[in-house]
């Protein structure tokens, strides 16, 4: 089973999913993975693009030019899920600095 990740930041590892696909067998092979500004900067691009979407279709329903109820919630919910996993992600990277800060040398 493959899930679509989120944001193009995140993608599976291509040695992985061919031995998952049992299409190979592990080989010590170099994969290059995104790194946690990549990942940071596609969740925080994610957000914004969802709150965006959000706001548009807010402003469409307000004005009566709305067709599809059902996309405009999917649409707010999708919004609120990325701006969520965006601050436990922020969160999460503050407190780690913030303990590594409190390490002695």
């Amino acid at each position: 089973m493959f899930i679509v990740p989120i944001s193009s930041a995140i993608s599976p590892l291509e040695s992985v999913s061919r031995v998952f696909d049992g299409k190979e067998e592990v080989q010590d092979e170099k994969v290059s993975s995104p790194s946690f500004l990549d990942v940071f900067k596609g969740i925080y691009n994610n957000a914004v693009d969802a709150n965006r979407q959000k706001q548009d279709d807010i402003i469409s329903l307000l004005l009566g030019d709305a067709d599809n109820i059902e996309e405009i919630q999917a649409n707010i919910a999708k919004a609120e899920i990325a701006t969520d996993l965006l601050v436990t992600v922020k969160n999460a990277a503050v407190d780690t600095y913030n303990e590594i800060i409190k390490m002695s040398i």
